[in-house]
Parts: structure tokens; sequence; C-alpha cells
């Protein structure tokens, strides 16, 4: 049976990611503190790492308890000096600031990293999720990942980087989560836990079924609502900037050859995509590692 086996939320969109045990899903359906807030320039426009690669360099530690964050420059993205404008970085330190909107705590560090004026914006009851149609937390398997990895050379923290999910499931084959943004067939569901006599009732069981394309996540029911669309970033390593030659040519390739039985692709436009979006259907809750995924219908 599918699990939950790792929550990653990223607190400031294009920086690091964090691994939580549990997170509370907001009432707009995206998880507590997870892209909660975003990089702007002076006139507004968003900076990521989409549009500059001068992201892939800094390295993010957080602590939400007290809202700080330590920000440094990746010494292998300084070797590498394969993001134009990195030389500029290699003299920035280490330091730690609050996490607060507007032009202080980490602006005055990023700024200067970034070349330009930077300003913290803040939504704190969804952040700034890149599907605004669907807000809800991003899900892939561990399997796909690790699969993915295989197909390019690198290791599988580097495919969770490079592809930044907020759940992972383990417990099933690689792209099985495809099936989940997929016309319902009930030969896809995944199989239920049968009990051995001496093991406690499952308190998941009594869940009611879900409508076709949505699934418990522990007591938690998400919609998939279609597989994500991918940028440039996953095409370049998550530490140095530098270019996978050819990335999304190799990648399409590999996951036409790659797709489960069973599962339409032909409204998908391009198979540059991986992972699930979804919308969370019902009251605000908690979900933590460890809790079974069910009834995919």
């Amino acid at each position: 049976m599918p699990t939950l086996d790792r929550i990653t939320i990223f607190p400031i969109k294009s920086l690091d990611g964090l691994d939580v045990e549990e997170c509370r899903i907001l009432p707009g359906g995206g998880l507590e503190n997870d892209r909660r807030w975003q990089l702007v320039d002076m006139e507004g426009r968003v900076v990521n790492a989409k549009r500059t690669s001068l992201l892939h360099a800094i390295r993010a530690e957080w602590d939400l308890r007290e809202r700080l964050v330590t920000l440094a420059i990746d010494p292998a993205a300084v070797e590498a000096r394969a993001i134009p404008g990195i030389e500029r970085l290699a003299s920035l330190t280490s330091d730690t600031f609050p996490i607060v909107p507007g032009p202080d705590g980490p602006c005055g560090w990023l700024s200067q990293a970034m070349g330009q004026g930077v300003l913290l914006v803040e939504r704190a009851d969804g952040g700034f999720p890149d599907d605004r149609d669907a807000p809800g937390p991003t899900l892939v398997s561990t399997a796909t990942l690790a699969e993915v990895a295989r197909w390019f050379g690198f290791d599988l923290a580097e495919a969770r980087r490079r592809f930044r999910t907020n759940l992972e499931l383990g417990g099933c084959d690689a792209f099985w989560e495809d099936a989940l943004a997929s016309p319902a067939r009930p030969e896809l569901a995944p199989p239920l836990h049968e009990l051995a006599p001496d093991e406690p009732a499952d308190p998941y069981a009594a869940l009611p079924p879900p409508e076709p394309r949505a699934f418990w996540v522990g007591e938690v029911l998400l919609r998939a609502t279609n597989v994500c669309r991918r940028c440039v970033v996953p095409s370049r390593d998550s530490r140095s900037g530098a270019v996978t030659e050819r990335f999304r040519d190799a990648f399409e390739a590999r996951r036409r050859r790659s797709l489960p039985p069973g599962v339409d692709a032909g409204d998908w436009g391009n198979l540059y995509r991986l992972a699930v979006n979804t919308v969370v259907q019902g009251p605000p809750s908690t979900v933590g590692v460890g809790v079974p995924l069910r009834g995919v219908g």
C-alpha cells in the first residue's frame, strides 16, 4: 500500500526546502509555510530560479519556530562557474536573518547576491503556489524520482531538489501517481492492506470512498487535477546551476516509454511533466509522515 514517506515545504519560493514530520493544511488548501514568501524586484516582478539561475547557488537553512533563515553561498557553485555573475557571490559570507516582508530581513544580502534590489512579500493564508487553480500539495512517488535520477546519472537527493515536490510516496512503482490524474480505472486502485490476526484495527478503514481522481492521505482528502508541467529549473544542477544538455528532449523520450498501462496522456500537451497537482476536498486538517494513501477511484 502506498504511504506518505516524506513531506517537504519551501518557505521562500525558489530557495531550499525543509523536511517536516507533519504539516497543517490551510483553509485555502496549501501546506502551512509552503511558498509563504516570495521574492520580487523593485517593480514587483517575481524573482525566481526560472528568471535567474543565481538562486541555485544559495543555500538556505530554516528555523521557522523563531522565523529565521540562514543563507550561504554554495562553494560548489562558485567552483563550477556555470552561472553568469557567480564571481560576485564568492565574497558573501553566511548570515542569519529574520524572515520579514519588505526590504529588511534577508533582502539586503539577497539584493547583493542578485545584483538588483529585491523585496520579500508574504501570503500567510496560502502562499504562492505554482498552479493557482490547484493550490494543494504536489505529490510524487520515491520510485519515480529514483527512476528519473537513473536516467540522468544523478542521485535521489538531487532529483528531489530539482523537482521540489511536497509529498513523497513509498510503497508504489515509478510513475504510479500518473494514474491519480487520469480517468478512473478500478484496476489501478492500490490494494488494501489485509490485517494479520494480531494487528490493531486500521483507523482509516472507515473513511468514505472518494469521487474519481480523489484519494485519502490519512484523514486528508485530496483530488488530483493534472500532472505538473515543468519549467527550465529541473534541467539545471540544483547546486551549481550547470545545465544538463538536452534535458527536456531526453526526459520526454524516456517519459513516453515509461507511462503506466492505461494512463491517457492525450490531454497533457507534452510529456515534460512530473508529479501531481492537487486540491484539498474538505476542511483543514493535518497530514503526517507514515499515513496510508487510500481510495483511488
